[in-house]
């Protein structure tokens, strides 16, 4: 690693500025309640309108979002520019049925926690005899 700042040169930096950051890599924690999944994930820097939430049929939470990079002060001259557009998009696929139209986000210093209450138990299977 010490040898890793002779190699670097303005090409090299340029390149790797133009690369995704890697968002898939957000903190994140799932846990279950008596009543509701609840999803956190550390995604500092967003503002809450950056955020595009879904919720489908197949019990699948998917979340993702874009976060617009700051254009260049005229005439500055950058020395390090590692502040970039972050996109991300995660899903979580949930164990049990729940309730699509009562799913409920926030976001807080940079964690957005999305909180999905449980459906009852869906009606087991029954047999039915032909008279």
């Amino acid at each position: 690693m010490l040898l890793m700042p002779m190699f670097r040169d303005e090409f090299y930096d340029s390149f790797l500025d133009k690369l995704p950051a890697p968002c898939a890599q957000s903190r994140t924690d799932v846990m279950e309640t008596a009543d509701a999944f609840v999803i956190k994930v550390d995604l500092p820097g967003f503002d809450k309108d950056q955020f595009d939430i879904e919720v489908g049929p197949d019990h699948v939470v998917r979340l993702s979002g874009k976060q617009s990079e700051e254009k260049e002060t005229e005439g500055a001259k950058y020395h390090m520019r590692e502040r970039r557009q972050v996109e991300f998009s995660r899903s979580f696929r949930l164990p049990q049925n729940i309730k699509q139209q009562e799913v409920s986000a926030g976001y807080e210093n940079g964690v957005l926690t999305v909180t999905v209450p449980k459906a009852e138990k869906a009606a087991e299977k029954l047999k039915v005899q032909v008279k």
